[in-house]
């Protein structure tokens, strides 16, 4: 009985090793067996291992091939598996491990088998972060990076973090060229991210130098061949909306009145006119044409009247030289006014008057005497006729 168990026993056995090995026959008569012969060649490491580190109480069938399926935590055969810290992935460790060396040395890093994000690995721990001048951003690397190369990179403005300025500044990447406009570091309020040019729009706030610091024919349009003679103030006069309208400040002005108020550039003087070679400040002011402030400087000049009297009140000829009524007399009153003069208004002495030559200067004093002899007054008559008087 125990002969037939035993039989039985080796039987089954012999089955087994039918079903489950080749059998080579050695030149030395010894029977081995190949694992080249089946679907996983033992190499490196494998090959100095036990066989009943795979195969468990002699079990062949069903023997593990895939690395994740011996090499974890879990399962029947259970081998040297990934470390707590070890990266998030497929657990094809072939990807990246080669199976005759060490665990440590990694043949590449296949992220096509990181299930992970970017920032899981590569935060400076587990592998190469970002480094210290690196832009403020997202810590989704592949927004810009691609698995296999960090530096050759797209670049995604809606992943950075911190202003334009902090990384087109010059340094890190392209800033403001030496002919940029004087500005703020707001690259936005003009610029685009798909693109410096063309312009998205043109902010003013953001410009910290002159209006005539850009707007001077080069950086940006200046001022026409026609332009008004002035300062590079443009401000004082146009807005940043538009130049058209544009208001006017005289102070600004560096050219003389008539350059501008020809009649072309501006208003210039009417056909009524009185005709002269004066600048029109000599007269008028800037900011009212109708008042006029001229000062007669010439010494022929009798004085200001009473009356407000027009240029052509006296230059009635149109012409800046007086043209004297009564020449004989200039330049005492009555070179204008001797045919105002009433001599019998005006006694000397007795029935005896005096002459328009006698009393050319008609606001001086009188007197009118007792006699011929003009010796003694009788009375006297005090500046009957200032200039300021209202009539004579």
């Amino acid at each position: 009985m125990k002969l037939f168990l035993l039989s039985k026993v080796l039987f089954r056995l012999s089955l087994l090793f039918i079903a489950g090995w080749s059998f080579i026959l050695n030149a030395d008569n010894t029977v081995g067996f190949s694992h080249d012969e089946t679907s996983f060649p033992l190499d490196f490491t494998h090959a100095q291992v036990n066989c009943e580190s795979c195969h468990v109480q002699g079990v062949f069938v069903g023997t593990p091939t895939q690395c994740s399926e011996c090499h974890s935590n879990a399962g029947r055969i259970q081998a040297s598996a990934a470390s707590m810290q070890h990266i998030s992935t497929t657990n094809d460790c072939e990807f990246c491990h080669r199976s005759g060396g060490t665990w440590e040395d990694v043949v590449r890093v296949d992220h096509f088998a990181v299930t992970g994000s970017c920032q899981g690995c590569h935060n400076g721990v587990t592998a190469t972060g970002k480094h210290t001048l690196h832009i403020q951003s997202g810590n989704v690397c592949d927004d810009c990076h691609r698995t296999f190369s960090w530096t050759d990179a797209v670049y995604d403005h809606a992943s950075v973090s911190g202003n334009c300025f902090s990384c087109h500044n010059g340094g890190v990447a392209d800033g403001k060229n030496a002919t940029h406009v004087l500005s703020s570091n707001i690259c936005d309020d003009c610029h685009r991210n798909t693109g410096w040019l063309p312009l998205a729009h043109f902010d003013h706030n953001a410009v910290t130098g002159t209006c005539g610091g850009c707007h001077n024919g080069v950086v940006a349009e200046g001022k026409h061949a026609t332009h008004v003679i002035s300062s590079n103030e443009c401000g004082s006069c146009h807005v940043t909306q538009g130049w058209l309208p544009a208001g006017f400040d005289h102070n600004e002005a560096s050219g003389n009145c008539s350059n501008c108020h020809n009649g072309s550039t501006a208003t210039g003087k009417p056909g009524t006119h009185f005709i002269t070679t004066q600048e029109c400040d000599a007269c008028h002011n800037s900011y009212n044409w109708i008042s006029t402030n001229f000062s007669h400087l010439s010494s022929a000049y009798p004085g200001e009247h009473r009356d407000q009297l027009n240029c052509d009140d006296c230059h009635f000829s149109n012409s800046e030289t007086v043209a004297w009524s009564q020449p004989a007399y200039q330049p005492d009153c009555a070179a204008c006014h001797a045919n105002d003069f009433e001599s019998d208004e005006h006694e000397k002495y007795g029935s005896t008057d005096y002459s328009v030559s006698e009393l050319r200067d008609c606001t001086g004093s009188c007197h009118k005497y007792t006699d011929s002899s003009l010796t003694t007054i009788d009375d006297i008559r005090n500046s009957e006729h200032r200039v300021s008087d209202s009539e004579f």
